[in-house]
């Protein structure tokens, strides 16, 4: 009896967990959230590690967290793998190694909330350039949604200008490496047709790799001996990378990118929320106005896509 009556209570278990790897929604918001909390590690994490070590090791540490799901599958992907190699290592360089980077550099200029304000300009820039390599078709309410969330992006921007008068620094940082994340969310549809978890595993390795000469340069070992620091980076290992790259790739295989890419909108709303609890963050006047515009642009996205 108790065989049979497990029988219907594992079948609905599997149930709700192949519904939630079908519900892209549910699977971005939840990356949203990590990549939010990245930003918010990469800004109070002690100066001792530098940006290029802190990336590195972001990446040598998910690596073999990845290789354990990918293990079953690598072989049976070889000749994709072998064929797609060039897009692989582009995507590794694009979406991890060189925006993660440029992060961590923004985050030592600027606060994390202005950095994160500035990562939700990246819906613009995915139709942008969907429309510029691919020719995705833009309605007009579409348009209209993405300007109000760039403006808000502009307002952050400008709102804090470097000690000279000048942009800050942090925030060309963080638009670059906004820029850089475009690139891979927009070429993402053109990644080798292999198993997500082969696909992290080599995107993760090409990204240690691009990033180990950075850091042989700068010679900054793990900090075996700073016990906040090495779960820090267990952390943003786990969480940022293994587990919010696997849902993101997942909901742009099931929506697209340009659809997955407004989801970006709700890195400040995240961000904002750790920022204030456990750094401290304050809100300029000028931020909020910008905060307030991303969120009119998220929300007339959204009535986009239902209309």
């Amino acid at each position: 009896m108790r065989i049979a009556h497990a029988a219907p209570e594992v079948a609905r278990r599997r149930a709700i967990n192949w519904s939630i790897w079908n519900s892209p929604y549910l699977l971005l918001t939840l990356a949203a959230c990590l990549w939010a909390s990245n930003f918010v590690l990469g800004r109070a994490l002690p100066h001792s590690l530098a940006p290029v070590s802190l990336s590195f090791w972001r990446w040598a540490l998910a690596m073999p967290i990845a290789l354990l799901f990918a293990l079953p599958h690598l072989k049976r992907d070889w000749p994709e793998i072998w064929q797609g190699w060039p897009i692989l290592l582009l995507l590794a360089a694009l979406g991890l190694a060189g925006s993660n980077t440029l992060a961590y550099l923004a985050l030592r200029q600027t606060t994390a909330t202005s950095a994160l304000l500035v990562q939700s300009a990246m819906p613009v820039t995915i139709a942008a350039c969907g429309f510029a390599l691919f020719r995705d078709r833009l309605n007009r309410q579409q348009l209209v949604a993405m300007a109000l969330a760039f403006c808000g992006v502009v307002a952050v921007i400008l709102a804090k200008p470097g000690a000279s008068g000048t942009l800050n620094l942090g925030t060309v940082l963080a638009a670059a490496a906004m820029l850089s994340q475009t690139l891979y969310a927009t070429l993402l549809r053109r990644r080798p047709k292999l198993h997500p978890a082969s696909f992290l595993f080599l995107t993760f390795a090409g990204a240690a790799l691009i990033m180990l000469p950075f850091q042989l340069a700068a010679g900054s070992p793990l900090p075996l001996h700073d016990q906040q620091g090495l779960s820090a980076l267990a952390y943003l290992a786990l969480g940022p990378s293994v587990l919010a790259f696997f849902l993101f790739n997942r909901g742009v295989a099931l929506i697209g990118s340009g659809r997955a890419g407004l989801f970006f909108y709700l890195m400040p709303v995240f961000g904002t929320v750790f920022a204030t609890v456990l750094l401290g963050e304050r809100i300029s006047a000028a931020e909020i106005a910008g905060f307030a515009l991303v969120g009119v642009g998220f929300v007339l996205s959204k009535r986009t896509e239902r209309a």
